[in-house]
């Protein structure tokens, strides 16, 4: 369950940039039927509507009136961060390679390995250093040397998508993860995005612009894309969580990577070049050692919940 859900999630950025270059012939010929706004509405709001079946809407309720103001706060300003990691992430992919997205994506883990053990001050053995230097460096050969040493716009924008997940990673284990259930916070995550995303759409292109998205044959994609990426890979994760130890569950999301260069190549024809699989396995082996370094103490869900291939997110 736990490969599978992986496998799903990675296949996010991929189905995006493969929904944003075929949408125009899967819509029959509407050349914006798809958009950040549509895409991510469907998709958020399809997973708070199964979280709210699986956890009971009713049982979320109760528990969000039983929350402070201050825990009220820190899941809007969560779900706010949410819907900004969505934005740039799909803003990425239109202007770079599912393979940079996915490579560089790789970046959050180590932003909040290193903001975490200074705010919660814990300590980051040498061999976890060592690790964050290599992805680090493999981070920064993909941005400099595909790009003929300049700045490519996507890549800054996947770049801050990390910094996001950073900072919502770090608010979570901060203020929610001790107040809040995690069904609670998944919905209510989900949902203001949602909500977020669809008066962004009706106040710029009005009532019609989300029809755009089920146009032509471009409703099975969609659905493919929010009941089954979206959904199922998040109910095979949590299921996943409650059956394995935490480092299993380590070692296994290591192949998240791989199955996200994988499917830029089968759904979008990227052929990695020399630059990039050298990255690629640079970044491979720092994933590794910083992985097989983890603490034995097993994190919570909220911390499960925030690996990056939510992203793309973002769970």
């Amino acid at each position: 369950m736990l490969i599978a859900s992986r496998a799903l999630a990675a296949s996010r950025p991929s189905l995006i940039a493969f929904l944003i270059t075929q949408g125009p012939d899967l819509s029959g010929g509407i050349a914006d039927s798809i958009s950040f706004c549509n895409i991510l509405f469907v998709g958020n709001m399809c997973a708070a509507m199964v979280v709210a079946a699986w956890f009971g809407l009713g049982n979320i309720i109760d528990e969000l009136k039983a929350l402070s103001p201050k825990s009220i706060l820190g899941l809007a300003v969560n779900g706010i961060l949410a819907t900004a990691l969505s934005t740039l992430i799909f803003l990425g992919l239109q202007e770079t390679s599912v393979t940079n997205a996915v490579l560089l994506g790789r970046f959050g883990p180590v932003l909040y390995a290193l903001i975490g053990a200074i705010v919660l001050k814990k300590k980051i053995t040498a061999w976890e250093w060592f690790g964050f230097s290599l992805i680090t460096f493999g981070i920064l050969a993909i941005v400099l040397k595909t790009n003929n040493f300049q700045i490519n716009r996507g890549d800054l924008f996947i770049l801050g998508s990390t910094i996001v997940f950073a900072v919502s990673a770090l608010l979570s284990k901060l203020l929610l993860s001790k107040v809040a259930a995690v069904g609670l916070i998944v919905f209510f995550r989900n949902l203001l995005s949602s909500v977020i995303f669809f008066i962004i759409a009706m106040r710029l292109f009005g009532p019609d612009h989300f029809g755009d998205a089920f146009a032509g044959q471009l409703w099975i994609f969609m659905a493919v894309y929010a009941l089954i990426v979206i959904v199922f890979a998040q109910y095979l994760w949590y299921a996943s969580l409650n059956k394995l130890d935490s480092r299993t569950v380590g070692r296994l999301t290591v192949l998240s990577p791989v199955f996200g260069v994988s499917y830029a190549y089968l759904l979008n024809g990227e052929r990695p070049s020399s630059i990039q699989i050298a990255a690629f396995f640079i970044i491979m082996v720092g994933v590794v050692i910083t992985t097989l370094q983890k603490m034995k103490v097993a994190p919570n869900n909220l911390d499960m919940m925030n690996d990056t291939d939510s992203t793309a997110s973002a769970n």
